[in-house]
């Protein structure tokens, strides 16, 4: 099969997944992904060659740099001892251990492959780890710390493999040589990163400064970065490229360039794009753990060594084996902490060592690694239990994912430290709310002659606010708006038929009638099939059949408007004096007479109006930031979102 074949399947793939947990939220997208792949491998009987090296290079490096470059700078310092201890420590105790004891599970594994595997079940990823506390809500701090560890672990339990493997194939193992080579592996590439990151981070400013502005360009230098870093740690320096990456991630996220910074454009696109990459990545490791997954039961399965029932109850021990390893570790590093700063053992918390253990899930390094087994040793002699192996590393990764899925609700579910931000800031939906109201605040104190577009803005922000509350129209409501819109365009048919209006005239005005009642329904959270494709045609006709755009065209769509506005206010107050028909009234007497008192300069001021909006909301997010109502992290989101508005509606042609 093409590569441009498998991406297009993967990429569709992906999109179903994200579709499916839109209605199954219980369900973690990277598990849906995981049953997807599998899927294709059993049905489609679909697999991919994909090298070690090149896997490392395309997804883990890309992803490890943007989870590097986003980690909260304080909380890696507050937590940096049980990072490091969880990540190098706990590591090297799991592959010993944690191998001597599958040793004793499977008596026929030699040793070196034992410890093989206990390694590469060492490190915890960070990518499944954010799918699963999105829906978990796992405590601020014990993200932090597992998020932490994932950024680090890797290159320790790497190395452990790497030595444990060639133990296996060479028959040969030195602990000195595999010590000094740690070291030697994860202090340069930490170098490489943090050097390297820097170099491109002043080319980059002295390049910005020198009006090389282009947000395209410095887009896409900051997203090859990651893949630079990585070859050469790797191919130039004999680093760790993971480490490499990680460390340039966060040296970004420090050296955060206020020049560059200054440009809300490139800040959005950047964020935006990296959102893309990740979102493609991060689903596609998961649907390759699932197609992988078939093929290495079927491998299993085929050996007379182990029948599958054995199997599988080696794999579901070994993740006993590792969680159990990483809960006590947990409570004794606890106690020894303990010990250190109050001179006494307890007390000690099992319910959070319990929540740290089941949020180690595995991931895409343990499949990364299992892949990178060869198929012989230096003996030309087969490597022992290698489809074994890849089939426990393959399970252990599923379960760690159910598992997560299944308790950490369970033993999250009373914690009232659930929230990523502060307790006392806001979420964003009260941050919205309270930004729009004083947005509204803003625009009555408009001037006269711009109070009618300003009541647009102001219905506008009533929309949105009841859409972030949850305020769902009643059937009255919607029953209402929908007779204004049949009076709307009955209106445009008796234009019609008075000869005022040409056909091609009365498909532009019922055009922006439709567009106007999409921009309604999405404000509401709904959907209406057959508006959108009418809407659809009218814009087909529009393009197909374009009119003359000169002044005295623009004044008759603009009569034309009013009359239509005219007619459908008569009707709706025929309806009777309730409070749903006079809000409904005075929408439409807003835009009515915003287009009398502007008539065809309705859009230049429109515009005015709604640069002051966006001002407001500026003012508005910079007050929440400065009481401490809200973090700086969703100030920085908000204002992006502003200015994205700004871009998009402000610079289109009139």
């Amino acid at each position: 099969m093409q590569l441009i074949e498998i991406i297009l399947i993967l990429t569709g793939l992906l999109l179903l997944s994200t579709a499916v947990n839109h209605y199954i939220k219980a369900i973690p997208v990277s598990l849906i992904q995981v049953v997807f792949g599998i899927g294709l491998a059993l049905i489609g009987n679909f697999s991919i060659n994909l090298s070690t090296d090149w896997f490392l290079l395309l997804f883990i490096a890309p992803l490890l740099f943007n989870d590097g470059r986003r980690f909260p700078k304080g909380e890696l310092w507050e937590l940096r001892w049980p990072i490091f201890a969880n990540a190098i420590i706990l590591v090297f105790i799991t592959m010993t251990l944690g191998g001597i004891l599958i040793y004793k599970l499977i008596p026929s594994m030699p040793l070196p492959v034992a410890f093989s595997l206990a390694a590469i079940l060492s490190p915890t990823d960070p990518i499944a780890v954010e799918s699963i506390a999105k829906k978990v809500r796992l405590p601020k701090n014990i993200l932090h710390l597992v998020n932490g560890e994932s950024l680090i672990n890797d290159a320790s339990g790497l190395i452990g493999f790497k030595y444990a493997v060639a133990a296996t194939v060479y028959g040969a193992f030195s602990i000195k040589n595999a010590v000094g080579d740690f070291f030697y592996i994860s202090l340069i590439g930490a170098i490489v990163g943090v050097v390297t990151m820097l170099v491109i981070s002043l080319v980059r400013k002295w390049l910005y400064k020198n009006g090389l502005t282009n947000i395209v360009f410095n887009v896409v230098l900051q997203v090859l970065s990651p893949f630079a870093i990585y070859l050469l740690a790797e191919d130039y320096f004999h680093s760790s490229g993971v480490i490499a990456v990680v460390t340039a991630g966060i040296v970004y996220h420090v050296y955060n360039d206020s020049t560059l910074a200054s440009s809300a454009e490139l800040q959005l696109i950047s964020e935006q794009s990296w959102n893309l990459i990740v979102y493609l990545l991060n689903g596609i490791v998961f649907l390759i753990l699932g197609i992988e997954l078939p093929f290495a039961m079927e491998a299993v399965i085929n050996e007379i060594k182990f029948n599958t029932f054995q199997s599988i109850a080696y794999a579901v021990v070994t993740w006993l084996i590792i969680l159990i390893i990483r809960i006590v570790w947990i409570l004794l590093y606890e106690i020894c902490h303990n010990l250190i700063t109050t001179k006494k053992v307890g007390p000690v918390d099992i319910r959070t060592a319990n929540i740290v253990g089941f949020s180690g899930v595995r991931g895409a390094i343990t499949m990364a690694g299992i892949l990178s087994i060869p198929l012989i040793t230096a003996q030309n002699e087969a490597f022992p239990d290698r489809e074994l192996v890849l089939f426990i590393a393959s399970i252990v990764i599923v379960l760690s994912l159910l598992a997560a899925v299944i308790v950490l609700p369970i033993l999250a579910k009373n914690d009232h430290v659930v929230e990523y931000n502060n307790d006392n800031h806001w979420n964003e939906e009260k941050a919205r709310i309270y930004v729009l109201n004083y947005v509204i605040d803003e625009i009555k104190k408009m001037d006269h002659t711009d109070k009618h577009i300003g009541n647009i803005l102001i219905d506008q922000c009533e929309l949105m606010i009841k859409q972030l509350s949850s305020i769902k129209p009643d059937e009255v409501e919607k029953s209402i708006r929908a007779l204004a819109v049949g009076y709307e365009h009955q209106a445009v048919r008796k234009l019609v038929a008075q000869g005022i209006l040409t056909k091609k005239e009365a498909n532009a005005v019922n055009y922006q009638i439709n567009h106007r009642e999409l921009k309604t329904l999405v404000a509401f959270n709904q959907y209406n099939i057959r508006l959108e494709i009418i809407s659809a045609i009218q814009t087909t006709k529009l393009w197909l059949f374009r009119q003359r755009s000169d002044k005295e065209q623009k004044l008759k769509m603009q009569k034309a408007l009013i009359l239509v506005n005219e007619y459908t206010v008569k009707m709706l107050k025929q309806l009777g004096d309730s409070e749903v028909v006079n809000a409904i009234v005075d929408e439409y007497t807003n835009f009515d007479m915003a287009l009398r008192t502007r008539s065809l300069d309705y859009n230049k001021y429109y515009r005015i109006a709604k640069e002051r909006e966006l001002e407001a909301q500026r003012k508005a997010i910079h007050e929440l930031l400065i009481n401490d109502k809200i973090s700086i992290e969703l100030a920085s989101k908000l204002r992006q979102e502003v200015n994205y508005v700004e871009n998009q509606e402000l610079s289109s042609d009139e």
